[in-house]
């Protein structure tokens, strides 16, 4: 198998653009990634391309599973990520190698509905000028799987969006991630990548959405067009602590507060994060220390916690008008 280089892309291979490009950051995950080039390839829509960056390298089981893939798929390709290590730089390793106008995100544990490259394309044609287009996903939990279906669409602002990622509204209880976004390759080209900030680790998911904001609109569809499997994810304190998923949050309030261009009667951040604090309790009670516990209760005594968290259920309850 060849591994090449974005830089090593030819100008005429440049100008074969499919109109998606199905971008997949992988490291050592063969079963997980086969499920996912196998859910692309079974799709009703052709005009594609698959990009996939693996972290690797030229060992392993995957290397052996790509193989076979690219020998026998034109459209499937394996780049060498030479930008560093970790989620973050294979990502975008992933992205940057991308021909099409439109990137498909897809993790390589997750994988595509029947029928979601169709439905994403036509919300890419409709939409033309949106950074982002995200759906909503179906949840692969150890119980079984938790069925999204719908059908609304809805347009924000990126000033809006950025409202919502900031109260934690519509946007978490859609469930975006990764695996579910359509990102416009103009946005990228103009330098939206995954990046690292402060003391995120966890949140550089949450950070990307935000960035994304910042280059234009949002459209969402209530459809679930991905399977997101939460079966294999670690849980959020394995390598770490509430306090420190807490500092996260507040460097993530504190940067979406400063693009905020209208703040209005929006709770500061030190605010916001107190309320989500409190409504998180339920999962952190035996989980960390008791004072942090009964600190973490008494906040709801506040009165601007109160009203943050009625911001916070009303947020998660409205959206923009659905089309």
């Amino acid at each position: 198998m060849m591994i090449v280089s974005p830089a090593e892309l030819s100008s005429s291979e440049a100008e074969l653009r499919s109109f998606i490009s199905v971008a997949i950051p992988t490291f050592r995950r063969p079963f997980g990634l086969q499920r996912a080039i196998e859910s692309v390839l079974q799709q009703d829509f052709s005009d594609w391309e698959m990009v996939i960056s693996d972290d690797e390298g030229l060992v392993g089981e995957s290397c052996r599973l790509l193989s076979e893939y690219v020998s026998t798929e034109p459209r499937i390709r394996v780049v060498e990520n030479r930008r560093g290590r970790g989620q973050v730089e294979n990502t975008n390793n992933a992205m940057l190698a991308c021909r099409g106008p439109w990137i498909k995100l897809l993790h390589d544990d997750d994988w595509l509905a029947p029928g979601a490259l169709t439905s994403f394309a036509r919300l890419a044609l409709a939409y033309p000028a949106a950074a982002v287009i995200t759906s909503t996903s179906h949840l692969v939990q150890d119980k079984g799987i938790k069925y999204r279906q719908g059908g609304e669409i809805y347009v924000y602002s990126g000033q809006q969006c950025l409202t919502d990622l900031y109260l934690v509204g519509k946007t978490r209880s859609l469930g975006i991630v990764p695996s579910t976004l359509l990102v416009n390759s103009n946005v990228v080209k103009a330098g939206c990548l995954m990046r690292n900030y402060k003391s995120i680790s966890w949140g550089v998911d949450q950070l990307f959405f935000i960035d994304l904001a910042c280059h234009g609109d949002m459209v969402a569809i209530d459809d679930g067009l991905i399977f997101y499997d939460m079966t294999n994810h670690p849980c959020i304190t394995a390598d770490g602590s509430f306090t420190h998923i807490d500092q996260e949050t507040v460097d993530l309030k504190r940067l979406t507060w400063s693009l905020l261009e209208d703040k209005g009667e929006l709770p500061d951040p030190e605010t916001v994060v107190r309320a989500l604090r409190v409504a998180r309790l339920r999962g952190r009670i035996g989980r960390q220390p008791l004072g942090a516990t009964i600190r973490d209760a008494i906040q709801i005594l506040r009165p601007s916690v109160l009203m943050a968290l009625n911001k916070i259920i009303r947020a998660r309850a409205r959206a923009p008008g659905a089309i």
